[in-house]
């Protein structure tokens, strides 16, 4: 059985977790580890992702990291490098990453031709992927269309209590949580962040073989009414304790497709905020298809794990997801950018699983 030689660029959480799944994947072999913190440089990857000792020691080095010759590079920065990825596809090596780029055609041309021109250079292939987007935004409601003929609305929902989650970054800056209105309005990545919810409208839309002729972003918050602890400090009276965000498209026949996100930092019965929203469910995410055959479809995970848990298997399945893509990728003909339209399935492979003494 042909294996594939993989590096991984970056070990935050999902970045580690991609590093226990490629150790796993019968048809993967890591061969490097690229880390930006200087206290993991020189560690075995096995140390940083928890996993027993593989012989792979972490380096800084982008250098080190393009001379071992990978044939895949599972790319997790952030910030991202559009020049760095260009410079590794470039390469010969191919990559796959959860940063956006998703399906950048219509949003971002500049760059899909960029990437696609590095991509033939190299002879390789790009593939953008993850959880949501990477999975639910797009590849899952699109699956699930062939059940219905007039398709009225397709909407996507992403709900729960973030308080756990432990990256500021995201929270404050990507969330808005503890941000006030005042600086929500005025945080410089709307733009940014309407352009990625719009590219997985985009390829739903291309996947039903039509095309969007009009988008709309929506975005409405509720304040915290007291001091609500978090991961990430304290959320404080009067700033914003629920966000939610909606990123609307409208095909040339008349389908709506709404991505929308409702994250907060209270439970279901927001006691703590100053009012109340209708929230479908109190974690996990809602595909909802409306026309003639009218479906919901819930994705959780277990009642019985801890917050906690929920976040980190939500996190590992990005990095999955992008783990079990890499034989696909690796072997997908015409080099260049591939969108889930592009490729087979992907599903997972057993592994070795090995259980933790």
């Amino acid at each position: 059985m042909q294996k594939y030689r993989v590096a991984q660029w970056a070990t935050g959480v999902v970045g580690s977790a991609s590093l226990r799944g490629i150790a796993r994947h019968p048809k993967l072999e890591l061969v490097g580890v690229k880390v930006y913190s200087d206290a993991k440089v020189g560690r075995d990857a096995g140390d940083i992702a928890g996993i027993p000792a593989t012989g792979i020691i972490a380096t800084q080095r982008v250098d080190e990291i393009v001379a071992l010759a990978p044939d895949c590079v599972i790319y997790c920065p952030l910030p991202w490098d559009l020049g760095e990825m260009c410079r590794l596809l470039e390469a010969g090596i191919h990559l796959i990453t959860p940063c956006p780029y998703w399906f950048p055609f219509v949003q971002n041309p500049s760059v899909a031709q960029e990437i696609t021109t590095a991509c033939r250079k190299g002879q390789v292939n790009f593939h953008a992927s993850g959880c949501n987007p990477g999975g639910i935004a797009e590849r899952f409601p699109l699956t699930f269309t062939g059940w219905c003929n007039r398709i009225d609305r397709i909407k996507m929902t992403e709900c729960g209590d973030c308080s756990t989650y432990s990256s500021e970054g995201v929270m404050r800056n990507l969330m808005n949580l503890g941000r006030t209105p005042k600086e929500a309005s005025e945080n410089p990545l709307k733009a940014m962040l309407a352009r990625s919810w719009y590219e997985p409208i985009d390829m739903i839309a291309a996947g039903l073989g039509s095309e969007v002729v009009s988008y709309e972003a929506k975005h409405d918050f509720i304040l915290a009414a007291e001091p609500i602890e978090t991961a990430v400090g304290i959320i404080e009276p009067g700033t914003i304790a629920l966000n939610n965000y909606q990123h609307i498209g409208m095909t040339r026949e008349g389908t709506e497709i709404i991505q929308e996100q409702i994250w907060y930092v209270d439970d279901i019965s927001q006691s703590r905020l100053q009012s109340k929203m209708q929230i479908p469910r109190e974690s996990g995410w809602r595909i909802a298809l409306e026309g003639d055959v009218n479906l919901n479809i819930d994705v959780d995970f277990p009642s019985e794990l801890t917050q906690d848990q929920r976040v980190a298997q939500g996190l590992s399945t990005t990095a999955f997801h992008m783990v079990n893509a890499v034989p696909i990728v690796c072997e997908a003909a015409n080099p260049g950018m591939k969108t889930f339209l592009d490729l087979p399935m992907i599903t997972g492979c057993m592994g070795t699983h090995t259980t933790p003494r």
